[in-house]
Order: structure tokens, then C-alpha cells, then sequence
């Protein structure tokens, strides 16, 4: 079995020489490294270049710039796996990664496995909240969004929807024509693609140990840049998410629209980014909340089982109350630059 990691680049010259070494010194797989050079304005090609001397399993492709889904979809179109792999130029595999990988992997359609979320100061491991194998349907659904109890802790909401820290099968993605849309266009694009990877798997295998280690300080790669139409790409997102699942049960809708409610997180977030003034971005949260789709899912979001601080924050979103969500939002950015 050969495994096909792609690493889409873009200005990672001080970053991507780890991430290589933590690939290429793993045991468990033959593998082949595709670094897709998107357009970098540093030296990163020239990083890359000297790699491939190196080590004839790394493949480099350069073009001009196209974003991270451009990058992952070259990346896919030059893979000779049987499997993909996709990993972060500024992120890294913990050593026994692969190892631990080969002995849980039993060539499921899909495999996943968990990862550290890695501060300045500190490493968080993410847990999944589940372990073992599961049916794809239930898997598809809980990328499509939080239900009943799993909404006790809104932080769950896109824990299992990256693309890395999972592996796909290349035949099924090259077959059914599954590809990355431009974060351009739909603001964030590794749960579409899961979903809609999805559709045509039958078990998935998830492994709730952390093997990957996510870097959320690099402000110049391209997972990391402020998203001023963010809103209306999200808005994109949940009419394609609407689109796949149209046939399926209502606890997929339900779902759905549990997302669009806890979006609310990220939306400001978003905003704490920006360098608009404070009353700007009152008003761009304030559109929001009144948007019909977020009325509605205020309406049926059952707010039981969050904790009090969620009760809080949320109840704001509902009565449409701009200040407080930027307030909160505010706040949480602190707690977590922080950390």
C-alpha cells in the first residue's frame, strides 16, 4: 500500500523543513511527499528544491498562486497512492505516528486520528470524543453539526472536520470527482470536502490519539488570514452542505442548523481579527443575527445543554444583541492568545 501525503506551501521557508523531517522519518508506510509550492513569495521553493535532493520520495510542484484548495487539488491530481494523506508545510507528525497508524488501519475508506493544538506556550490535545469504528452515515452526520448531547461542549462543532489527521482513499476521490472549492468561495473548505467524501464510504476508522501537532501561530500561511467576507462564504457553505444532505434524515437538518447557529463563534472571532472599528463591528455582527437563516436557527436551538457561559453567549445571539456577542467575542480571543 502506498501512501500519498500532500503538503500544499505558501511562505512556510521557516516552517516546512520540520514538517518534512516528521514525515520522512516515519516507519509504517511507503509513502511519496508532494510539496505544492502555491505561489510563495519567500524562499520556500528554493527549501523545497534542496529537499528533493535529498530524498527521492519528495515530489515538488510549483504554480502560481490558487489558495490552500487549489494546492490540495493539484496535490491530488498528482498522487500515486492508494491513499492520501494532507498535512499543513507549518504543522508536524509526532514520531510514531505512522507506526501507531498501520497497526489500527485496516484499509477503511476512511481513517482518522486526532491531534495537538500547539500555542505559543502550549500543546492541547484534541480529544475526539469517540474511538473505533464507525458507520460513515453517523461519521457524516456529526461533520454536518452538533445534536443533543454532543452540544454540551460547542467546541466540538469542527473537531473531526480537517482534512488532515485523516486517509482518504485516492480512488474514491479521483472516481466521484471530489475536490476542494476555493475558500473564496465558501470561507472553509475541509467540511465540504468530508461530507462529501462521505457520501461514497462505508466505515470509518477513527483513532482518538493525537499524532498531529497543528500549529496555530503561523500568521503567514494560508490556513491564517483575516476573512472579511467570511459571512457570506459560510452562507456559500451551508447551501452546498444543504445541497449533499438533502435526502438524508432530520437529524441531519437538525445538524445543519445547529451549525449555522454556533457559527456565530466563529464569525466573531473573525471580527476580533479585523482592524474595523468597534462600532463596525457591531454592525457586521449585527447582519448577521438578523440574516432569516440565523433567526431560524436561533429559534431551534435547543440551548439545554449548554454550559452557562454558552447559555450566555448564546441567548445574545438569539435576542440579536451585536455588542455582547463582539464583547464575548473579545474576550475569547484574549483567553485564548492567553493560553
Amino acid at each position: 500500500m502506498k501512501l500519498s501525503v500532500v503538503i500544499p506551501c505558501y511562505n512556510v521557508e521557516k516552517f516546512v523543513q520540520k514538517c518534512a523531517n516528521s514525515i520522512l522519518v516515519q516507519k509504517g508506510f511507503d509513502c511519496e511527499l508532494i510539496f505544492v509550492n502555491d505561489g510563495s513569495k519567500d524562499n520556500t521553493l528554493h527549501v523545497l528544491e534542496n529537499l528533493a535532493i535529498k530524498d527521492n520520495r519528495i515530489k515538488v510542484i510549483n504554480q502560481e498562486n490558487q489558495g490552500l484548495s487549489g494546492a490540495r487539488n493539484t496535490g491530488i491530481e498528482n498522487a500515486k497512492g492508494d491513499y492520501i494523506m494532507f498535512v499543513d508545510a507549518d504543522d508536524w507528525l509526532e514520531p510514531n505516528a505512522f507506526e501507531l497508524i498501520s497497526k489500527n488501519f485496516n484499509k477503511e475508506d476512511l481513517f482518522c486520528f486526532s491531534y495537538n493544538r500547539v500555542f505559543e506556550k502550549k500543546s492541547v490535545p484534541r480529544d475526539l470524543k469517540i474511538n473505533g469504528v464507525y458507520e460513515a452515515a453517523f461519521i457524516q452526520r456529526r461533520m454536518v453539526g452538533l445534536l443533543g448531547e454532543e452540544l454540551r461542549d460547542p467546541s466540538q462543532a469542527d473537531s473531526l472536520v480537517t482534512a488532515w489527521g485523516k486517509i482518504y482513499k485516492t480512488e474514491i476521490i479521483k472516481k466521484n470527482k471530489i475536490a476542494f472549492v476555493d475558500t473564496k468561495v465558501i470561507g472553509t473548505e475541509d467540511a465540504l470536502f468530508n461530507i462529501q467524501y462521505l457520501e461514497f464510504v462505508n466505515k470509518v476508522n477513527v483513532l482518538n490519539v493525537s499524532l498531529y501537532n497543528y500549529f496555530k501561530v503561523n500568521n503567514g500561511s494560508l490556513t491564517n488570514l483575516y476573512k472579511p467576507y467570511l459571512f457570506q462564504q459560510w452562507k456559500t457553505l451551508y447551501q452546498k452542505i444543504s445541497e449533499t444532505i438533502s435526502n438524508k434524515n432530520i437529524d441531519f437538518q437538525k445538524s445543519l442548523s445547529n451549525r449555522i447557529a454556533l457559527s456565530i463563534i466563529g464569525l466573531g472571532l473573525n471580527e476580533t481579527f479585523s482592524d474595523l472599528p468597534f462600532y463596525a463591528k457591531i454592525k457586521k455582527i449585527s447582519v448577521i443575527l438578523h440574516d432569516p437563516i440565523y433567526i431560524k436557527a436561533y429559534q431551534n436551538l435547543d440551548m439545554k445543554y449548554f454550559p452557562f457561559h454558552w447559555k450566555l453567549f448564546f441567548s445574545l445571539a438569539k435576542s440579536k444583541n451585536a455588542t455582547g456577542i463582539v464583547i464575548l467575542s473579545r474576550i475569547m480571543n484574549f483567553l485564548i492568545n492567553k493560553s
